[in-house]
Formats: C-alpha cells, sequence, structure tokens
C-alpha cells in the first residue's frame, strides 16, 4: 500500500497515500483499534455545519481571510453531502474530549484542498510556490478560535437537535395524527378491558386508543421540553470555558451561522464552563427518548395481546 508521511509535534507517521486524513488521524487509529463503533454520520454530518459556521464567523470578524473561507466552506459543503464518509475512520472508543475526531475533520477538510490543487489566489498571504495543503492548515485555520472540547459538545448538540426535528418529530406527528384518526373511527366499537392478561370491563376501544395518543403527545412534550438545552452551543469557550484565543463575539457569531446553516434557532451557551464540563442537557434529552421507547413497546405490546 502506497503512503505518504505526514508530520505532528510527536514526529512523522505513515499514512494512507490515498486517504485525506493527517497524523493525528492516523495515530488514532492505530492506536485505538477498539470495537466496531464508528463516529456515526450524524455526528460528521453536525461537523461539516460546526466547521463550516465556525470559518464564516472568523471572516465576520477579520480573523480569517475569504480566500481560506471559501475553501473551508467548499469541503464542508462536500461533509454534508456524504461525500468524504470514508475519510472519517475513527472509533467512538478514544481519547479525550473528542479531540481525534475534531482533528480527523480539521486533516480532511485541510487535505481535501491539497488534492484538488487549488491554486492561490494573487491577494492571498503565502507565497505562491505554497502547496495547497499550507493554505489550509488544520489547526491554524480549520480549526481557528476553537478547541476540541468546546466543538465535540456543539457537534453533539448540532446533530441531536437536527435528528429531533428533522427526523423523530415528523415521524411523531404522522403517527399522532394516525392514532387521532382511528379514535375518531372506533367511538362505537366496544371491546373487553383486560389487566394482567384476564378480562375486566367493558372499554370502548376508541378509549384504548386515546391512552395511545396521550402517551405520544406526553412523550413529544418531554422532548420538546429537552430542546432549549441542546441549543446552547459551547462555542466560543476554547480549550476550558475562558475563550482564549477566540476575538470578542465570536461564541454569538458562530451561533447565528450554524443558525442559519441548519434552519434551527441555536444560541450561544450563557455560561461556557458549564456548556464544556456538563452533557446534562444530553442526559435529558436521553431521558425523554428512553420514555418514548418505552411508551411504543407498551403500545406495541397491547396491539401484540389484541
Amino acid at each position: 500500500m502506497e503512503q505518504r508521511i505526514e508530520h505532528d509535534t510527536m514526529g512523522e507517521v505513515a499514512v494512507p497515500a490515498d486517504k485525506l486524513w493527517g497524523a493525528q488521524t492516523q495515530r488514532s487509529f492505530e492506536n485505538f483499534p477498539i470495537g466496531e463503533e464508528k463516529m456515526p454520520p450524524d455526528l460528521i454530518h453536525a461537523f461539516g455545519v460546526l466547521k463550516e459556521a465556525c470559518a464564516a464567523a472568523n471572516h465576520r470578524l477579520g480573523t480569517l481571510d475569504t480566500r481560506r473561507y471559501q475553501l473551508i466552506q467548499s469541503a464542508c459543503q462536500a461533509i454534508r453531502a456524504g461525500e468524504l464518509a470514508e475519510q472519517f475512520p475513527l472509533s467512538v472508543w478514544q481519547t479525550g474530549s473528542g479531540t481525534q475526531t475534531n482533528m480527523n475533520v480539521n486533516e480532511v477538510i485541510a487535505h481535501l484542498t491539497a488534492e484538488r490543487g487549488v491554486a492561490l489566489h494573487p491577494n492571498d498571504h503565502v507565497n505562491a510556490s505554497q502547496a495547497g495543503e499550507t493554505l489550509l492548515h488544520p489547526n491554524d485555520h480549520v480549526n481557528l478560535s476553537q478547541s476540541s472540547n468546546d466543538t465535540f459538545p456543539s457537534a453533539l448538540h448540532i446533530a441531536a437537535v437536527t435528528a429531533l426535528h428533522t427526523r423523530l418529530e415528523p415521524a411523531l406527528t404522522e403517527m399522532l395524527l394516525c392514532l387521532q384518526r382511528l379514535e375518531t373511527d372506533n367511538q362505537t366499537v366496544v371491546k373487553t378491558g383486560r389487566t394482567h392478561l384476564q378480562d375486566a370491563t367493558p372499554i370502548k376501544f376508541s378509549q384504548e386508543i386515546s391512552g395511545w395518543r396521550s402517551m405520544i403527545e406526553k412523550t413529544m412534550e418531554m422532548l420538546r421540553a429537552a430542546l432549549p438545552g441542546l441549543k446552547e452551543l459551547a462555542l466560543g469557550g476554547t480549550a476550558v470555558g475562558t475563550g482564549l484565543n477566540a476575538p470578542p463575539g465570536f461564541d454569538a457569531a458562530a451561533a447565528e451561522e450554524v443558525a442559519r446553516l441548519t434552519g434551527l434557532p441555536f444560541r450561544p451557551a450563557p455560561n461556557k464552563f458549564h456548556a464544556l464540563s456538563a452533557r446534562d442537557g444530553l442526559v435529558f434529552s436521553h431521558g425523554a427518548l428512553k420514555a418514548l421507547a418505552a411508551d411504543l413497546m407498551k403500545l406495541a405490546n397491547d396491539v401484540r395481546w389484541l
């Protein structure tokens, strides 16, 4: 297998020549061959949104030139389109706070520019002899004003909110409409009510269906209650929540750009120290999803016994 040599602060590392990732991704790939679970496509898609949003925010705030912003934007659009799925090979079992996946995305974006042989614009402040890889550096440009500590939790929130809004909520709405129709259609149907698998008292079938309908309504309320916390983004906190090395206003600008790209009302987390150190918003939403799963199992078993 043909290889190329990449460098990082630890030295040289051989990377397959046909891959767009760099040294840090390769080290993680070799050091953590654990399990079959890879970082899910929804999370990689969310990182595509996040990196484009951060580049747009840096461009607005004057810390990233137009050419580099456009290159990052183009690469992120390819990531979101699923064109580069094979370039994200890392296991969910890895060190730290998602650092390797954050760097995987940074390196792929930077190397994609080099692979495409991007010509330098005359106004770029780099030597015309430099390669495209130098034009976009994984840390200095793609990860500008960011840290793994604020990007990874933000990407988790973006992925979760997007899935809830675009997939789960429409499916539950369709199910709710179906149950409402069945409840209306079965107003005159009387059946035997049962408890502990024994006949009890008569009940209208529509009343039983109303219980199913209410389960879906209640869990939808729970899921909606979880969304405000998930729409808060840690971006702008950088490594420990202080915002060191991010320009003033970066958190608000980045959240605005994420909102623009997704069409969903993301906003900066008011306390970055909390946003970096706690995952309570995800835990809360996970509880709502468990409640939904339990209700759906109960509904399915009711139908099975019928």
